[in-house]
């Protein structure tokens, strides 16, 4: 089930997470400089504009010495990336970072970790780097995939976009980097079967990332949220047998799960008309009082062509998530919309 991933997911520590970071940022910028440039502006708030691409301006008027007749310029740009994989960085040590740079017309220094701080020490610190010109911005691993996330849904056609996304996201699950993890998956046809059976299945060659939660959507809007019970490969022989290798949960298989999974597999080319899911198939499954309606919409425009990511608590703002009922938090998605 393994595949090649561009960023290193068997190296720990803070130095390798920023240099993750980097590849990402850099290879944003490799697929497209305007990619590049909208994605540092969706992590930044409002007040801060961020210029990569050259504005190219044609007879330019000028206090004195006529008229241009063509200019372009670039704005000069300094960013400080400070990652901790979890907690928050001593504010005197972001301050000195500030103070020990050549200064350009933009500068901004972007903490990076598990949790934010809170608005009054953001203030206090950009009160007093103001007069070194930077800027500060404290921002989650999680919110900074989810701007990527919705990058990449600007660009459906963009299939390097799209790998990149996949693979930073896999990056972030497997180094434990977001934590409450809600994964939308879309399912069209199968929605009925995801339904009747509790619960969802993938190709084995999509890979596994561990997350708690899953989202199960369809016309824009997530409709059950299913929280992961166990997750089996598993494969049906030509004579009826099913064999599964447990890769994550507590407990065996059940004859009752073995049931929800070998049903599925025989009504899948119903629903779909075609296909064969006996071979190769991931299934998570959900027990029935944690799979539960909700009505999470999409209002953001397309589609979901791949799966979603959100972190309940960073992203999603829903507090005591660990002391949750999956109907509880079912309750609370109503009322939200992405």
């Amino acid at each position: 089930m393994g595949f090649i991933n561009p960023f290193q997911i068997y190296s720990k520590g803070e130095n390798t997470i920023t240099n993750n970071i980097l590849l990402l940022l850099s290879n944003l910028y490799r697929i497209n400089p305007k990619i590049y440039e909208l994605f540092i502006n969706s992590i930044l708030p409002e007040n801060i504009s961020y210029e990569v691409t050259p504005v190219f301006t044609q007879q330019k008027s000028q206090k004195e010495g006529g008229i241009i007749d063509g200019h372009i310029q670039t704005k000069a740009t300094k960013i400080i990336i400070e990652t901790k994989i979890t907690g928050l960085d001593n504010t005197k040590k972001l301050i000195n970072y500030c103070k020990n740079e050549n200064l350009a017309e933009t500068n901004i220094l972007i903490h990076i970790s598990d949790s934010t701080f809170d608005e009054t020490t953001i203030k206090s610190i950009n009160q007093k780097i103001r007069i070194y010109n930077f800027n500060f911005v404290s921002i989650t691993f999680s919110e900074l995939l989810s701007s990527l996330q919705e990058i990449a849904d600007e660009y459906p056609f963009n299939e390097e976009l799209y790998r990149l996304s996949k693979d930073f996201y896999y990056y972030c699950i497997s180094m434990n980097l977001i934590k409450n993890i809600l994964r939308i998956v879309p399912c069209n046809k199968s929605f009925e079967l995801n339904k009747k059976y509790r619960l969802y299945f993938q190709p084995e060659s999509r890979g596994y990332s561990n997350h708690q939660f899953t989202g199960i959507y369809i016309t824009k809007e997530v409709k059950y949220i299913g929280k992961v019970n166990k997750v089996f490969l598993a494969e049906l022989t030509e004579e009826g047998k099913l064999t599964t290798e447990k890769i994550s949960g507590e407990g065996e298989i059940t004859a009752e799960e073995e049931n929800r999974i070998i049903n599925t597999i025989k009504e899948f080319p119903k629903i779909y008309g075609y296909g064969d899911i006996s071979k190769g198939h991931i299934f998570f499954l959900f027990d029935d009082n944690d799979f539960c309606p909700t009505k999470f919409k999409k209002t953001s425009k397309y589609g979901l062509l791949g799966s979603r990511l959100f972190d309940l608590k960073a992203d999603l703002e829903i507090k005591n998530v660990e002391k949750l009922s999956t109907l509880e938090i079912a309750e609370k998605l109503n009322d939200i919309t992405w």
